[in-house]
């Protein structure tokens, strides 16, 4: 009998969640852009080595989560972002993606390893600032504003 009481308590908890989540989804629905102040910014924002993969392509170095997510044991299921989500080559994809959804501003990281692929004290690594390069022109003529 305790069991079953226990059951219907997190079964009504659970209907209750569920009913302010619809509520408070459709209270969001009516929120408009013109709500907010001229100048804010909606956007996206991201990791690089989270996001970017291309692991070691056109000259890039080691960087410490490469390192650590190789170490046999460290991650779960040895994952890693040696792919990611492969922004690297799909960046105009993504771009366009964020521009279809009226995104104006758009946060990224460098990956200092692709552009100082030795550090501080090694040389730049030219497809390394071609790459965020692109991705700076492709996020301006989109009418996104890159940071």
């Amino acid at each position: 009998m305790k069991s079953s009481s226990n059951y219907f308590n997190c079964l009504f908890l659970l209907c209750l969640l569920l009913l302010v989540f619809v509520n408070s989804f459709e209270e969001q629905q009516n929120v408009k852009r013109s709500q907010f102040p001229d100048g804010f910014l909606f956007g996206a924002t991201t990791s690089a080595y989270q996001i970017e993969g291309a692991f070691l392509e056109d000259g890039k170095g080691l960087s410490n989560w490469d390192v650590f997510s190789h170490i046999k044991g460290r991650i779960k299921n040895e994952d890693n972002g040696d792919i990611a989500d492969d922004h690297y080559h799909r960046f105009q994809e993504d771009v366009d993606l964020m521009h279809s959804i009226g995104l104006n501003a758009y946060r990224f990281s460098i990956s200092w390893s692709r552009v100082l692929p030795r550090g501080r004290f090694g040389e730049v690594n030219f497809a390394g600032v071609t790459f965020y390069n692109k991705l700076i022109d492709s996020l301006l003529l989109k009418g996104i504003t890159p940071l």
